[in-house]
């Protein structure tokens, strides 16, 4: 099956620990990763974000996903495994300290998982390609000056 990966960096003037508190909420991942709608999220006790369901739109029709957790460092890393019908990967946000802010690391790697995506898959990924840096930017950007 076809693959991809993405990456994109940003820095913002707020904190690490402001940066994690609000991957925390569930409305952050809306756009980051091709996620154009967060709903059913997953919450623990101590208020740290553990899953959702969402939607992404390609050529105006929508597929709905999951994502699980893939990988945890408190503060630095989290990452999800997303599938939907069509694709299957990882997205993920590192943190680092940068400057008296943050830099916030996004990469996505994607991999088709149906026929329909399989012959979409160019553009697909084109798609992904070319909206993971505005996201990105936008994140940091929403959380204070870059």
């Amino acid at each position: 099956m076809p693959r991809d990966s993405f990456v994109h960096a940003a820095t913002t003037t707020a904190s690490r620990p402001d940066v994690w508190a609000a991957l925390q909420e569930p409305q952050t991942w809306e756009g980051i990763g091709g996620v154009d709608r967060v709903y059913n999220p997953v919450v623990d006790s101590d208020g740290q974000l553990r899953g959702f369901d969402f939607d992404t739109v390609v050529a105006g029709k929508p597929y709905v996903g999951k994502a699980t957790p893939h990988n945890r460092e408190e503060g630095r890393t989290m990452a999800w495994n997303i599938e939907n019908s069509e694709i299957r990967g990882i997205t993920q946000i590192e943190l680092s300290d940068h400057q008296g802010g943050t830099e916030v690391t996004v990469s996505l790697e994607v991999e088709s998982k149906g026929l329909l995506s399989t012959i979409f898959f160019g553009a697909i990924t084109k798609t992904i390609g070319s909206g993971l840096p505005r996201t990105v930017e936008e994140f940091a950007r929403s959380l204070g000056p870059c």
